[in-house]
């Protein structure tokens, strides 16, 4: 499971606020005071099996580390003999910055309703970090390129992991006006029945009035132009996920990155911002259905990109719902091969 950034930064509160006057930027603040005290009040509980459990971590038995990054890094530990994959984040110093990290972990753990979203157990808030409890996923689809030597995704796995990733990103942005910032192959993970899950809401962002404030979030290889260009107005939507969900279709496509073959992260993102976008061709071997949904996704002009509601109605994804496609016997075959 990759240990992806938790940190989020402060422009999307500062942009929020520049919408109203101080009446609606004290009602703001303490709207979000509120939020923060009803996390900080449910943190040290698990929920496993239907049970709520109030427990501290010194109940939690390490097992061993799976990953690291920047600004935390995940380990397997168990609870009373129940897997974990637990991800700790050094508390920052700056205590507004720490109330939106913390509220963060309210979006973590009730998006776990949703069955294309990791599940969440519960955290642990303490003096010095946070730490949250997830769900051991097998790999992620980053990891599972690399094991099968970059190897193209065959079309129906592919039109099953669509699916599954806008199922949860309509999810997130119906049910808890989500945009989670940070889509690409190594936020999607799959467990070991070959159930496809999107991890890491550490960046995501409150959507305000169906818009976000800020551009400094998430991986710059698979954002959106309009997110790159810094000409460009600072507000964006759902559909610049759309976008980086476009960009992680082509990849799994073509077993590559879609802007491999320039030199450095300046020239992918002229490309991104000046050059034509990535396309499937049916000549490659894909179906029409697919060729068009890549193409509707990875519309340069953000206002012709399609919202969720109409694409998971697109005939590509209409037909990989009604598709028998057994994702479960793929994925086994591909986690016999060796790293």
């Amino acid at each position: 499971m990759p240990a992806g950034g938790f940190a989020r930064p402060g422009g999307l509160l500062d942009g929020a606020q520049k919408l109203g006057g101080p009446d609606s930027m004290n009602m703001r603040q303490e709207e979000m005071n509120r939020r923060y005290e009803a996390v900080r009040a449910q943190a040290n509980i698990l929920r496993i099996g239907g049970e709520e459990i109030r427990a501290q971590v010194s109940d939690l038995k390490f097992i061993a580390e799976i990953g690291h990054g920047s600004c935390g890094h995940v380990s397997k530990y168990t609870y009373n003999g129940q897997l974990m994959a637990v991800k700790e984040m050094v508390k920052s110093a700056n205590a507004e910055e720490m109330k939106r990290i913390i509220m963060d972990l309210d979006v973590v753990t009730k998006a776990s309703d949703c069955p294309n979203i990791v599940h969440a157990y519960g955290y642990f808030i303490t003096p010095e970090k946070v730490m949250v409890c997830m769900e051991v996923m097998a790999t992620c689809l980053d990891r599972l390129l690399r094991r099968t030597s970059n190897a193209p995704v065959p079309e129906p796995i592919i039109g099953q992991i669509a699916v599954s990733v806008l199922t949860a990103l309509d999810y997130l942005k119906e049910k808890h006006h989500i945009i989670h910032r940070d889509v690409k192959p190594s936020n999607i993970l799959l467990d070991w029945n070959g159930v496809v899950k999107l991890c890491d809401f550490g960046i995501s962002g409150n959507l305000i009035q169906s818009k976000v404030y800020t551009r400094q979030a998430g991986c710059p290889p698979y954002m959106a132009p309009e997110r790159l260009d810094p000409n460009a107005s600072p507000n964006y939507d759902i559909r610049s996920d759309v976008w980086s969900f476009g960009i992680t279709m082509v990849e799994l496509a073509r077993g590559k990155y879609p802007y491999a073959n320039l030199n450095n992260e300046f020239d992918i993102f002229s490309e991104i911002m000046r050059g034509e976008p990535p396309v499937l061709t049916i000549g490659e071997g894909f179906s029409e259905e697919f060729v068009d949904f890549v193409s509707l996704l990875l519309q340069k002009e953000v206002e012709r990109r399609p919202k969720y509601n109409k694409l998971l109605n697109h005939p590509f994804i209409v037909r990989s719902k009604n598709e028998d496609t057994d994702v479960v016997d793929w994925f086994a075959n591909i986690m016999q091969l060796d790293d």
